[in-house]
């Protein structure tokens, strides 16, 4: 009895290690899926939704939509998922975030390496994000699933006009850093009136300090930054956090 129960504890160690060092997450239960809904959703069996924390899936309507829940549901299928859960539990739909796991391997990481989703971090779910990155990039250099269409591309910051209130990525080069009281502006050409601009609340600023990050040297700098695409003056991605941007030189 007492040998089952050292080999329980390290089998349990070795594993619990093993996702540590790729997310550190502490599971907090159980469950079994009832069904999926979507490339980055499913529902728990006792009716709970569940969103994937740090992941951006196609969305309905979006191209490859279906091929990703598809892809979801067929990882999950007759299997068990670990749960551990975002900073902040639930989004505002009352959808639990969550970090899942199948036996030693993390959902968010396979569904990137397939291709059928993009990195997507917030303030309170940016735990695992620089690994969630890394297999971006991965699955984005071999054009796995979305990284094969055109509808995924890499925007430029003149490529953003039909783009409002999506998810995006844009690559550019920033030509303009001013601070102001309440906002730091990134500017990507000339005329902030009508060009693509990235905006940084002054709360944000101060986040990006305490980590060592200070804004004002990512100026002349090419980056790649994503987020949601809103219409201020011109096209505006709202930057948040460190993740969101990665500069390229």
């Amino acid at each position: 009895m007492l040998r089952r129960l050292a080999l329980f504890f390290v089998v349990f160690l070795t594993l619990t290690a093993a996702r540590a060092r790729e997310c550190d997450v502490t599971v907090a239960e159980q469950a079994t899926i009832a069904s999926v809904a979507g490339g980055g959703s499913f529902t728990l069996t006792d009716g709970r939704r569940v969103r994937l924390a740090g992941i951006e899936a196609p969305r309905e309507n979006w191209p490859l939509a279906e091929e990703a829940r598809a892809n979801l549901a067929k990882l999950l299928e007759g299997k068990t998922v670990d749960l551990g859960y975002a900073d902040r539990g639930t989004d505002r739909h009352g959808d639990l975030l969550a970090y899942a796991f199948i036996g030693n391997a993390w959902l968010q990481a396979k569904l990137i390496q397939s291709g059928f989703a993009r990195a997507y971090s917030r303030t309170d779910t940016r735990r695992c994000a620089a690994a969630l990155l890394k297999h971006e990039d991965d699955a984005r250099t071999a054009k796995r699933g979305i990284w094969a269409d055109a509808f995924y591309r890499i925007r430029k910051p003149d490529d953003l006009t039909s783009d409002i209130g999506t998810f995006q990525l844009v690559e550019g080069k920033i030509v303009l850093v001013k601070t102001g009281r309440e906002r730091t502006f990134l500017n990507f050409a000339s005329d902030y009136r009508t060009d693509f601009t990235v905006t940084i609340a002054a709360r944000d600023v101060k986040r990006l300090a305490k980590e060592g990050i200070d804004p004002a040297t990512w100026n002349g700098k090419a980056v790649r930054v994503r987020g949601w695409l809103s219409l201020l003056n011109g096209p505006e991605i709202e930057l948040t956090h460190a993740e969101q941007i990665e500069v390229l030189d």
